[in-house]
Formats: structure tokens, sequence, C-alpha cells
């Protein structure tokens, strides 16, 4: 599980949540279209030309979803998409 600050977790639980499902929706549907084709093995210039967007922006959107997600590797943002049904193994 990431790591959540104690009143954070606990406000979660209250709402009914789940860590991870609360974490998941901090990211928009772009950012998770991205975190789908890296968990993929793409490569931040075939997400650019996929998406017809710049690499700048695919760098910008990965370091934004560690960020806003807590995690500090590529791996990581891997292994999170994989375990949250983003893509299978």
């Amino acid at each position: 599980m990431t790591p959540l600050v104690a009143g954070d977790l606990i406000r979660t639980y209250q709402k009914g949540g789940t860590p991870e499902k609360d974490l998941f929706k901090k990211i928009s549907p772009r950012q998770r279209e991205i975190l789908q084709l890296l968990a993929e093995g793409k490569s931040g210039k075939e997400i650019a030309s996929i998406l017809d967007i710049s690499v700048r922006t695919v760098e910008f959107h990965k370091y934004r979803m560690m960020e806003q997600l807590n995690i500090k590797t590529s791996a990581e943002l891997v292994q999170y998409a994989v375990k949250h049904g983003i893509v299978s193994v």
C-alpha cells in the first residue's frame, strides 16, 4: 500500500473507501491512459506518437502521477498499474 498520512487514512476509511481506490481517483483519464501505455512497455516517445502529444507532455504527466501517488520510480508506477488492474501481467 502506498504510504498515507494518518489523517488521510482515517478520513478514507470513514468515507467507506479504501486507500488504493481513493488514490486511483487522483489521476486523470489522460494520466491513466499514459500509465497504461507505460505499463505496456511503451517509451515516452512511443506514447507521445500514439497520443499525438509531445514527449515533454508525457513526461510531465508521468511526473505528476508519481507525485500524486507518492511513487518514486517508474518501476513502482508500473507495479501500481498492474496492482490496480490497469494492465495485466
